[in-house]
């Protein structure tokens, strides 16, 4: 009889135990802390001889902070767990309780409790403000110059564009925009031509999680930085990427447009297979903006991309390389990748070498 026994107490403990969990924020900035409680009840007369509780992320986010906990829990009684979590990388992430294991005292069965609602946290990248910037291009400070002078040669436009928030009534193209049933602005000479494209490389990496995680936020904060510092500055820019869905554009012209971009690099997925070079490529075919500036952001350099670096110098454009490099993460940095930057600073190609222990802000501002 003692199986059957130990097979009901157990079966009554697993329908009969509670349990309560709590975190004290949703979202937060990556590097902040977040606290986690989890109670677990025993309110019958005897014993739960194993529990066994397993927890999201042990082996990612919150590497060495969540460790599967083992115990018994006497009759009457509660067992608390508190964790102080430090959120050290960007994305959403499912946190507390993945499955509850109960087994019977002579360890026969085994029944799983898993959550039906599963708590989850947002963490963001860190926005890092630059004093300066050092970009090799006449044509940001440009923009910046036409920005906050508002002198543009009136007397001819170039083309037209959809009307976006902060736009002159003046620039209103009334006449076109009657036929065409919504607002269109005219974009004038010497304003349409001075614009900044960021192009951020999305590829897949077959690195580990953690190391992904590494370098990916570093480009995004990097990106992020570099992006707010143009907005702020009224310095416009287009916001280029490729992903499963192909290209997206987006066009922002003031630090009122920053939060929508934000929200995007926040949760953006580095889940393309396209080599950046061609991303450059195809930007390049289809642009028609030849005095646009362009930054790319990618861990990923080899000759092809050089290769396409400099053709693109040849056509007139000016090149800002953010190289964020794995040296110190997977050890791969190369002989080959050293020379890379090397030829390309040679070329006029400004380079800023951010390695995964170096802080964004310094890099950039004093490169």
């Amino acid at each position: 009889m003692l199986p059957f026994v130990s097979i009901a107490i157990t079966s009554i403990a697993f329908v009969r135990f509670k349990y309560v969990q709590d975190i004290d924020k949703r979202s937060v900035v990556k590097g902040e802390e977040i606290n986690y409680t989890l109670s677990i009840h025993n309110e019958d007369f005897f014993l739960y001889p194993y529990i066994k509780i397993n927890f999201f992320n042990n082996d990612t986010i919150f590497s060495n902070q969540f460790e599967p906990q083992c115990f018994s829990l006497l009759p009457f009684k509660k067992k608390t767990f508190s964790y102080k979590l430090c959120c050290k990388y960007r994305g959403d992430f499912f946190v507390g309780v993945k499955s509850i294991e109960f087994e019977d005292y002579l360890g026969i069965v085994k029944f799983v409790h898993e959550p039906i609602s599963i708590k989850e946290i947002t963490v963001y990248p860190r926005l890092i403000k630059l004093d300066s910037l050092k970009l090799k291009t006449d044509y940001l400070s440009e923009s910046h110059a036409l920005s906050n002078s508002r002198f543009e040669n009136t007397l001819t436009f170039s083309d037209v564009r959809k009307y976006t928030y902060g736009d002159s009534m003046k620039k209103i193209h009334w006449k076109l925009s009657s036929k065409m049933n919504e607002l269109l602005v005219k974009n004038f000479e010497g304003s349409s031509h001075a614009s900044s494209a960021i192009l951020l490389d999305l590829k897949k990496s077959n690195r580990s999680f953690e190391e992904n995680s590494i370098i990916e936020d570093m480009l995004i904060e990097a990106s992020i930085a570099v992006i707010y510092y143009c907005l702020v500055n009224w310095i416009p820019i287009n916001f280029i990427y490729y992903n499963s869905k192909g290209f997206n554009t987006i066009e922002a012209k003031n630090a009122l447009e920053f939060k929508e971009i934000y929200e995007i690099l926040s949760g953006i997925k580095f889940e393309n297979t396209m080599d950046i070079k061609d991303v450059l490529n195809i930007y390049v075919k289809n642009s028609v903006l030849k005095k646009t500036s362009i930054l790319l952001f990618t861990s990923n350099l080899d000759y092809g991309l050089y290769d396409e670096i400099y053709k693109t110098k040849l056509m007139g454009y000016d090149i800002n390389l953010v190289y964020v490099c794995p040296k110190h993460v997977v050890n791969t940095a190369s002989f080959e990748v050293n020379n890379i930057l090397n030829e390309l600073l040679e070329i006029g190609v400004m380079v800023y070498k951010i390695q995964t222990e170096d802080d964004i802000k310094n890099v950039l501002e004093y490169r």
